[in-house]
């Protein structure tokens, strides 16, 4: 059984899907290991061993999986011989844990360069050319697909134009860049870091451009609480610098008081000059963020919900309580008269 590791601060969710959907329709035996499959991003060693030997037994040949900072450094992975290893991009995430960039960027070249097996650098996957049809929007993705490519490639399951032409029918990743709506445009989208929000916003932009349109971004979003307080700031002056209007809101509190993550965002707000007609909401309550959202956007909007993606639920204190973005937006475009 040939193990692919993918690792980044984003991308890796959706870079693990393309490959694994990809092995499925070229004929192989895969199996999935990740954010959206499993309890944690790159599960526990004890975890990891019971998934291998199901694996094993059924018989499968390529198993990909997602490999975490946390994953690393807490040597959940120590042991495991990856045939392939790739890394998407190195951007700021998770210095509550790691403390410094410098120390999160050593886990994450320290593990690609570790031992042997292929090794896939963004020096590489960017020399693959992208002349092939593919569903994914946005230039983030379009890297996410070139990493995936350099991926199978490096595993010669299939002549490259047959490689190539798989890509063309892939499905939708859950929560990334997942279209909810059309005539306004309703994005969910699981971008929590100040590059993924970057990133997300300027692919809305680029398509709003391409659509030739005059509508406006409306973007909802938050900041986890117990976490990188740093990210704060300047995710807020990102999506106000991005957006024509920002609601900003709660992403998984945890034990902080909401408001006061709010007042982190604005300080990054509050920096620099903007355009005046650019507008600013607070709404703690999220479920109330997005229907303000859906109550403001007119049929040319693009309305992005950033933060939560595929997850359903969010973190109020030490208790999960279930919440989910998509079906917020359809109750939300119900309500408003709107056809999900």
């Amino acid at each position: 059984m040939k193990v692919i590791g993918i690792t980044g601060t984003n991308g890796k969710t959706t870079t693990t899907h393309i490959v694994h959907e990809v092995l499925r329709k070229a004929g192989c035996k895969a199996a999935l290991i990740g954010t959206i499959t499993n309890r944690l991003t790159t599960p526990s060693p004890w975890e990891l061993a019971e998934i291998f030997e199901q694996e094993r037994k059924k018989g499968t040949e390529y198993l990909v999986m997602e490999v975490s900072s946390h994953g690393i450094h807490q040597d959940r992975v120590k042991g495991i011989f990856f045939h392939v290893k790739a890394l998407t991009n190195v951007t700021r995430d998770h210095l509550d844990y790691h403390k410094t960039f410098r120390a999160y960027q050593k886990v994450k070249y320290g593990w690609l360069n570790r031992s042997c097996g292929i090794k896939i650098t963004p020096r590489i996957w960017r020399r693959e050319k992208l002349d092939f049809q593919h569903p994914f929007i946005g230039k983030f993705n379009e890297h996410n697909v070139q990493t995936a490519l350099a991926v199978l490639k490096s595993l010669n399951i299939l002549p490259e134009k047959k490689l190539k032409k798989l890509f063309a029918s892939l499905s939708p990743v859950p929560g990334r860049f997942e279209v909810i709506h059309k005539n306004p445009y309703v994005v969910v989208d699981y971008a929590h870091t100040p590059d993924g929000l970057e990133n997300l916003l300027n692919a809305v932009t680029d398509l709003r451009q391409k659509q030739k349109s005059s509508g406006r971004i409306i973007t909802v979003f938050g900041c986890g609480g117990d976490r990188d307080k740093g990210k704060r700031p300047k995710m807020g002056r990102l999506a106000l610098r991005k957006s024509d209007i920002c609601l900003v809101t709660s992403d998984n509190p945890r034990t902080e008081n909401p408001d006061l993550i709010i007042q982190d965002i604005l300080a990054g707000m509050r920096r620099g000059f903007f355009n005046r007609r650019k507008k600013i909401i607070v709404q703690a309550d999220r479920r109330q963020a997005i229907r303000q959202a859906i109550a403001l956007e007119t049929a040319e909007d693009y309305v992005i919900l950033a933060g939560k993606g595929h997850e359903t639920y969010q973190v109020l204190g030490t208790k999960k309580q279930h919440f989910d973005d998509r079906e917020e937006v359809k109750k939300a475009l119900k309500n408003a008269g709107q056809n999900s």
